[in-house]
């Protein structure tokens, strides 16, 4: 049962495979293509098989049925289902009824080392039974009007031809496959049918390639003759608005007769202008004037009006200007336009519009026109009219062409001679085409379209062709005198240099493979070789200056030069603190773990917080450091200050490192909605090959720049993950030995969430005058080195903590002593910090004692899990002295902390 699954979808596949890449590759003109693999391959599974292939069979023929589908929901409309089992039925039983004549008629299977059976037995399964699902299937789609009755023939020509081809070419391909047991026999069979089978298809690729070129050139000829008559035919349009609107300028007082006699002679010569309008410019104030003098020459009914939202007839609503229909030629049929405003309409008023600010003629959307019996479409041409044309000053108003496209259509088709249709759409908004005029008529196919621009529309012409009966015959008759002079050589050849090259190009493709793969191994390797190399430099190179500066002050006497000492080790000690911020940073951002939060940012501050960190920098290099932007506009931005100053202060330190003499400059501007901010340098510059891998995690200019610079390469990486975070983005403009440019955009919406701040309260209290005299603090740490340090530094504020060395012990003296906050580490022996809290909290029940986290754990997750506990604040190491000042005076001496 296994196997018969197995072979089941192995036929189907190889059927529907082949039949697809035939359909895609080799359909010309027709339903049928020239060469149909599929009919081939169902003849040797079930010759090989017998009727263990037929349901694979059924399945491969029944799936390439749906190819030609729309979409595959159209398989249950019955008449496509009744198709696909009849296509599927007769394809399966004529490779069936071929093998039952071959084995148990003829009795002659095919035998591929005898030149005579095999073409008996080919021929049978070939020429002659292919006419079954030929026949069957050409009258199934006619029947359903897949096809037109008088291409039956030629489908059921092509049709029979490619079952034919697919069997004499891909029978004995598969029989040899699986027949011969030596690879020599194998290939006398293969290699000259796969042969035979290119030949027949690129020369019936060829020959239909070359009558498909010649309709394309007949075609184009068509459609060149029709796009040159549009054009004349608009031109003459706006020929005949241009002289209309000359006539209106030269005189003032044109009646009704004068128009009529000029407009006349004009309708002649343009059967697709139904109608000239003279619409003037009328402003409310003169209205009733106008009207009235109207009367006098058109009759008493005659009024400026509109429509209401029910489309009936109305006096127009008040409005600065009106443009109504003062006179129309002709007039019989087209009453209801006369008076009608035109600006009342948003599709005309748009139109006239667009026509007086380029002066020129326009052409309004598709319009249901008012001529005829309302269901006609067309569009308007609008021409401005001046009293002096030359200057086009003085506007006056619009002479107006009424065009009917169905006629415009039939007047091209007519003037060329030819059975072409033209259907019309406005594509001016591109999304949105609006159809003017469609022929709609049964028996045509699409042969070209093309854009047409008049005004400011744009206009799609598609042109249609009557389908016209075409002859293939020859073609595949030529093929089949081809295929069987070619197929009569083949069997008498035997070639190995196919297989040959392909096992030369597989071993060359899995050897250039591996050699690809070794590539990337060396280039992982050598990349995580210079980040270690590097991250050991950067990190022991820090901590020899910090112990070497350590030893001096230990030995130098005199207490100021000691404590410069200790300066420059604090200096190092940032250093270091900087590379494994960097690392940390990365880490957390490749992680998804780093949080940033959007607050307004005062640029003017921002700008003297970074020229001050960098004062230091710049004035040991003597660089000039310049700040362009406009001081004296209170500059707001809204994103994370933290992480913008990071990324503004990790710019200008690279700008500072890689420039020896000259400026740099940080520019800040505002445009569109966006901020940018440039760090412009005079430095080294970066080669352009360089900046290709400059933001790539652990990559620098070269890989001399961490030797000379120092640098753990990932600063650029993170300044770009940053910005992106915060919705903007970061690019470079540089060139080596000219200096480089760092330009960053941050939108004015940012994406990031908003924070309140809980630090803003620390910020007025003045360290200086802080002291903790008299108050009682118990600090909880492990650490002896890190007890003496923080102890040390609550004395220089007066305070003497007593200190618990783990949880429990902290647990114990506070049940024992009233204490008024709690320094509590986190990470302890026995009993960490957040279960201390929890059991202060929860079971001590002590709510109103300040508990401060103190850790090195530096994640925002950490100081969530602190709060959580119960803590009232956390704080990071190593100890910011000011900050820590800062918080114990805001919990011990600001009521609100209580």
């Amino acid at each position: 049962m296994k196997n018969l699954f197995t072979l089941t979808i192995s036929i189907a596949l190889a059927y529907f495979l082949t039949g697809y890449l035939s359909n895609s590759l080799l359909a010309i003109d027709g339903y049928a293509v020239a060469a149909w693999p599929p009919a081939g391959i169902a003849l040797a599974s079930i010759l090989l098989l017998r009727n263990r292939a037929l349901l694979g069979v059924l399945l491969g023929a029944f799936f390439v049925n749906l190819i030609h589908l729309d979409k595959v929901t159209d398989i249950f409309h019955w008449q496509m289902m009744l198709q696909a089992i009849g296509v599927t039925s007769a394809s399966t039983f004529q490779a069936w009824l071929a093998y039952y004549i071959i084995i148990h008629v003829v009795k002659r299977p095919i035998e591929l080392s005898s030149l005579k059976q095999s073409m008996i037995g080919l021929m049978i399964g070939g020429p002659l039974c292919s006419l079954i699902a030929a026949s069957i299937g050409t009258g199934l789609l006619v029947i359903n009007n897949v096809i037109p009755s008088y291409a039956a023939l030629n489908n059921f020509i092509a049709w029979w031809i490619g079952d034919s081809i697919g069997v004499l070419i891909f029978t004995p391909l598969i029989l040899a496959a699986f027949s011969y047991h030596h690879t020599r026999q194998r290939l006398q069979i293969i290699v000259p049918s796969l042969l035979i089978y290119v030949v027949i298809c690129v020369s019936f690729y060829g020959a239909a390639s070359v009558k498909k070129d010649k309709d394309l050139q007949r075609q184009q000829a068509k459609v060149s003759a029709i796009h040159t008559n549009l054009e004349h035919q608009v031109d003459e349009i706006k020929s005949h608005l241009s002289l209309l609107a000359t006539f209106f300028a030269s005189s003032d007082m044109v009646d009704f007769d004068e128009f009529k006699r000029f407009t006349t002679r004009q309708l002649q010569y343009s059967k697709e202008i139904l109608a000239l309008e003279w619409a003037p410019k009328v402003i409310h104030s003169q209205l009733n004037n106008y009207q009235s003098l109207l009367r006098d020459e058109l009759g008493a009914d005659y009024y400026v009006k509109e429509k209401n939202a029910a489309g009936q007839w109305q006096p127009v609503s008040k409005r600065a200007v009106y443009f109504p229909v003062q006179y129309i030629h002709p007039l019989v049929g087209n009453e209801p336009a006369q008076g009608f405003d035109l600006a009342s309409s948003e599709l005309r008023k748009q139109a006239l519009t667009d026509s007086r600010l380029i002066k020129n003629v326009t052409v309004s959307e598709p319009i249901t026109l008012m001529q005829g019996d309302g269901n006609e479409k067309g569009v308007l041409f609008f021409n401005p009219v001046y009293s002096d044309i030359n200057h086009q000053v003085g506007f006056r108003g619009y002479v107006v062409a009424v065009v009917n496209l169905e006629v415009l259509a039939q007047t091209l088709n007519f003037n060329q001679n030819t059975d072409i249709d033209a259907s019309f759409y406005d594509v001016t908004d591109g999304s949105n085409p609006v159809e003017i005029y469609s022929p709609h008529r049964v028996g045509t196919t699409a042969i070209a379209s093309f854009n047409f621009i008049i005004g400011e529309r744009v206009w799609q012409v598609k042109l249609w062709e009557s389908v016209a009966q075409s002859s293939w015959l020859p073609y595949w008759l030529a093929q089949i005198v081809g295929m069987l002079f070619v197929w009569l050589l083949i069997t008498f050849l035997i070639s190995v240099t196919g297989t040959n090259i392909q096992i030369r190009q597989q071993v060359a493709k899995q050897t250039q493979s591996l050699r690809e793969e070794k590539l990337k191994a060396d280039k992982a390797s050598q990349i995580k070789s210079e980040f270690l190399a590097n991250m050991s430099h950067e990190i022991r190179t820090p901590i020899n200056g910090i112990k070497g500066l350590h030893y001096l002050a230990m030995q130098e006497p005199d207490w100021q030069q000691a404590r410069g000492y200790i300066d420059q080790a604090d200096g190092a000690l940032n250093v270091l603190l900087r590379v494994i911020n960097d690392v940390l940073d990365f880490s957390k951002i490749e992680a998804g773990r780093l949080e940033l939060h959007q607050e307004p940012i005062d640029v003017n501050a921002l700008v003297s917080e970074l020229t001050n960190l960098l004062q230091f920098e710049l004035n040991s290099r003597s660089l000039e450091f310049r700040v362009e932007f406009d001081a004296s506009v209170h500059l707001l931005i809204h994103t994370d200050p933290i992480r913008l100053k990071q990324v503004l202060l990790n710019l200008l330190n690279n700008a500072v490192k890689f420039t020896q003499e000259g400026t740099i400059t940080l520019r800040i501007w505002q445009q569109g909605e966006f901020t940018y901010f440039s760090v412009i340098d005079t430095g080294i510059g970066i080669s352009k090959e360089a900046q290709q891998r400059l933001f790539k995690p652990f990559s620098q200019a070269d890989s001399s720049t961490s030797r000379r610079f120092g640098g753990t390469g990932l600063g650029l990486s993170i300044c770009q993950k940053l910005i992106v975070m915060m919705g903007g983005e970061i690019s470079l403009s540089s060139s080596e030995g000219q200096g480089s440019t760092f330009t960053i955009s941050l939108p004015f919406e940012s994406p990031l969430e908003e924070v309140i701040h809980s630090d803003d309260e620390l910020a007025d209290i003045d360290v200086t005058a802080v002291s903790f005299a008299g108050d009682t603090i118990l600090l909880v740490e492990d650490n002896p080195l890190n007890q003496h340090v923080a102890s040390s530094i609550l004395k220089t504020k007066g305070c003497q903590p007593d200190i618990a060395k783990d949880g429990h012990e902290a647990i114990k003296m506070i049940s024992e002593k009233s204490y008024d906050l709690v320094l509590m580490d986190i990470q302890m022996p026995n009993m960490d910090g957040l279960q201390a809290t929890k059991v202060i909290r929860n079971e001590l029940l002590i709510t109103d004692l300040p508990i401060i986290g103190l850790s090195a754990n530096a994640h925002d997750d950490d100081l969530k899990k602190g709060l959580a506990s119960g803590m009232n604040g956390y704080l990071t190491k190593p100890i910011d002295a000011d900050k820590l000042f800062k918080t114990l005076w805001h919990f011990l001496h600001n009521a609100s902390g209580h």
